[in-house]
């Protein structure tokens, strides 16, 4: 049984940060209606294997909203429900008549959650975005310049889907709470907050007027980073302030003249030591130094493609890949003593499941 199988949850949002949650909570076994507009989730037509990702095992209703019938439908759906998660423009959900306050009187242990750009309240909240502006606004790519000398888009959507990750983590605490309380409760989530939120180890004691941004986290240590090889690939190493660990590496390396250096010293001569590990990486190949390194215990790995991924020995052994029809899934990164928790369903098509659910709340054909 898998531990969420009790909850069910009427997913409104589309696009990214919203069926990120409920894919989650899907996984974990609860019950996801996606309740889809008219003409369905946009993501369907813009990115038909992210829509497949985000939303596998999850049951498909094309609502309208803005017909009283169907919107009479979904509120009896709501009745028997434990989540919503809403996705649109501050205001738009009070104009459908689906906001926490008219669906919270109909049912009071409802846990409610909205996800949007900016949150309900605020000068910006109006403002139009997506993951590149809230990453933008959040300093994310602030930080970005500050390493690389100008931002760029990265490669994730990292807004979209730390929104869903904190949306997961808020509509469970809150149903854990209402099993104390008996009450719901709304969930107001920021997306260009959740993007600032991730940025906490570098905003702890800086100030407005505080001047040039010192190096990000660990971006400034020598030892930590990527290295070009000579099969031109990169190689990544971890060494932060672990003496040990460089001294293995300058044993290994032939490196034996720096090995006394201390992690401030190495910091110190931050260029120097930086320039003799870019000289020594490159008179070997990506795959011999992370052997070399590996049996020395140092931490060091090969940057790998996406292609790559599917027979690496690690990932085969914890089963971090479904393959269910012609998609192929990445599985939750935990696993649960109580059975499994890997998707085993594939998305649905569009209001698949709406006879179904119609027959659910007494509706014959």
């Amino acid at each position: 049984m898998r531990p969420l199988s009790n909850l069910t949850v009427l997913d409104l949002t589309v696009n990214t940060p919203g069926p990120f949650c409920s894919m989650i909570l899907s996984d974990l076994g609860a019950r996801v209606i996606k309740i889809e507009p008219p003409g369905g989730d946009p993501l369907r037509a813009s990115s038909e294997k992210m829509f497949a990702s985000l939303n596998r095992g999850k049951e498909s209703f094309l609502c309208d909203l803005k017909s009283d019938a169907d919107r009479q439908t979904f509120l009896q759906l709501v009745d028997k429900a434990d989540i919503v998660l809403e996705g649109s423009r501050p205001g738009v959900a009070n104009r459908l008549g689906v906001d926490y306050e008219t669906l919270s009187t109909q049912n009071p242990k409802l846990v409610y959650c909205s996800i949007s750009g900016f949150g309900q309240e605020g000068p910006w909240r109006d403002r139009p975005g997506h993951d590149v502006n809230y990453l933008a606004l959040s300093g994310y790519l602030g930080l970005q310049t500050v390493v690389e000398g100008r931002p760029w888009p990265p490669a994730i959507l990292i807004s979209d889907v730390a929104s869903g990750l904190y949306a997961s983590i808020a509509v469970l605490a809150a149903v854990a709470g209402r099993a104390a309380s008996g009450e719901g409760s709304y969930i107001d989530l920021s997306m260009t907050e959740s993007a600032l939120s991730l940025l906490g180890l570098e905003i702890d004691g800086e100030s407005s007027d505080s001047g040039d941004a010192p190096p990000p986290n660990v971006t400034f240590i020598p030892t930590y980073g990527l290295f070009a090889c000579a099969d031109e690939r990169w190689l990544s190493l971890g060494i932060v302030h672990e003496d040990h660990f460089w001294q293995r590496l300058c044993d290994l390396a032939d490196l034996g003249e720096l090995a006394s250096l201390t992690f401030e010293q190495r910091v110190e001569q931050a260029e120097f030591v930086k320039r003799r590990l870019e000289a020594t990486f490159a008179k070997g190949t990506s795959s011999e130094w992370e052997r070399k390194l590996i049996e020395a215990d140092v931490p060091a790995a090969v940057v790998n493609d996406i292609h790559e991924l599917f027979d690496l020995p690690q990932f085969v052994a914890r089963r971090s890949f479904v393959d269910i029809g012609l998609h192929r899934f990445v599985a939750q990164p935990m696993t649960f003593s109580s059975g499994s928790v890997r998707p085993t369903k594939a998305p649905p098509t569009l209001n698949e499941h709406r006879d179904a659910i119609l027959a659910e709340l007494g509706y014959t054909a």
